[in-house]
């Protein structure tokens, strides 16, 4: 009995590998890593530095001024300058550890020797160039290590303004419109549950955006909002709603509640059609209007869509990216995901990113935290 219970689960677990195995290397190894990297200073344009070749004798002649027959053929004495040389001529950039360790154990004369006797004229690895020159620790010129730095990172980004500006927009936008695409999709949800002709037709126009690519609705916004645009010819003013710092973020959100209070509609009408229809006869009955009906008997019983909507709905504003990307410029505008995606993939900084990262993580866990505290599921 105990041995079938056992082929059981295997068989089980082999046809869940798949999934297993996706999420472990797709989900578990980058929050790792990412928790990993935010203690280290990780630059992701460094890991390849080793490995680019270059030609040594090309390096030196340019950096001497002699070819190797002029050496070979007398003694001349050369202003060989190091320093100037790994850093300008190789191409190695070098922090003051490596760069102590080169100034100790790099073997210049050795290199100047093989230079005269004309054994460099080809291409090479920086690592094999720096591990055949360096008398010792030459290990540390073959792979990138990104430096740990303990909580560097995390001090770093206290005394940041445009960490503080980012997530002070997150909030901003979360504050706005979880709020009222909560209520909008609420109110198109007991709208589109309504028994009324053409409902199909209703319910699709309203879904559309929440399916459609964010790109591309990103660019139709942009032709709306931009000064030729349709806003400003029904309005006859001339904003650039997109590049004001006053009106570029609120912009973003009439967009966003517009392209998400759709796909939560659909949500809170699958728990609209698990409200009795006897609850809202009987209010029929005792004479409640439909207002009153609307706060004190389907709201409250919405109240489990309403904490999940909360919940992914501030997930979702928080991390907002790809319609900041598309559409804002200007630095005082941008969210805590794009000022990751900035230092990340445009400053190199991956391990400061990573530490911004993880403070999201912190911030989004408290919040939801909180809000399953106080919004209860139950009535």
């Amino acid at each position: 009995m105990k041995k079938r219970v056992v082929q059981e689960a295997m068989v089980g677990y082999l046809f869940a590998a798949p999934i297993i195995i996706s999420i472990c290397i797709f989900t578990l190894y980058p929050i790792i890593s990412a928790f990993i990297y935010s203690f280290t200073d990780f630059n992701p344009l460094e890991i390849k530095k080793f490995d680019i070749k270059f030609n040594p004798q090309d390096a030196i002649e340019i950096n001497t001024g002699f070819l190797p027959s002029e050496l070979s053929e007398k003694e001349v004495v050369i202003d060989f300058d190091l320093m100037t040389f790994i850093e300008l001529d190789v191409g190695l950039k070098l922090d003051a550890e490596k760069s102590d360790l080169v100034q100790k154990y790099f073997d210049s004369s050795k290199l100047l020797k093989d230079f005269s006797e004309g054994k460099l004229d080809k291409e090479i690895a920086i690592k094999d160039f720096m591990g055949t020159y360096m008398t010792k620790y030459g290990d540390q010129f073959r792979k990138y290590k990104p430096k740990f730095l303990w909580f560097d990172n995390f001090v770093e980004l206290l005394k940041d303004q445009y960490f503080w500006i980012s997530l002070g927009n997150a909030f901003f936008f979360s504050l706005i419109v979880v709020p009222i695409q909560t209520l909008l999709a609420v109110i198109l949800a007991v709208a589109a549950n309504s028994k009324i002709k053409g409902v199909k037709f209703y319910k699709a126009v309203f879904f559309i955006p929440s399916i459609t690519s964010s790109a591309a609705i990103s660019m139709i916004f942009w032709m709306i909002y931009s000064k030729p645009g349709v806003i400003n010819r029904l309005f006859g003013t001339s904003i650039d709603w997109l590049n004001e710092p006053n009106t570029a973020l609120p912009a973003i959100m009439l967009m966003n509640i517009w392209t998400t209070a759709g796909y939560f509609m659909v949500t809170f009408l699958a728990g609209l059609q698990d409200i009795p229809d006897s609850i809202y006869e009987a209010a029929e009955i005792d004479g409640a209007s439909g207002l009153t009906t609307f706060w004190k008997i389907t709201m409250p019983l919405l109240r489990p869509q309403i904490l999940f909507v909360a919940i992914t709905g501030t997930i979702g504003c928080m991390q907002v990216f790809d319609q900041i990307y598309f559409l804002i410029k200007n630095i005082r505008n941008i969210t805590i995901s794009f000022f990751i995606y900035k230092n990340a993939f445009e400053y190199g900084k991956m391990g400061y990113a990573s530490a911004v990262a993880l403070v999201l993580f912190l911030i989004i866990l408290a919040i939801t935290a909180v809000q399953r505290k106080y919004i209860k599921d139950e009535y």
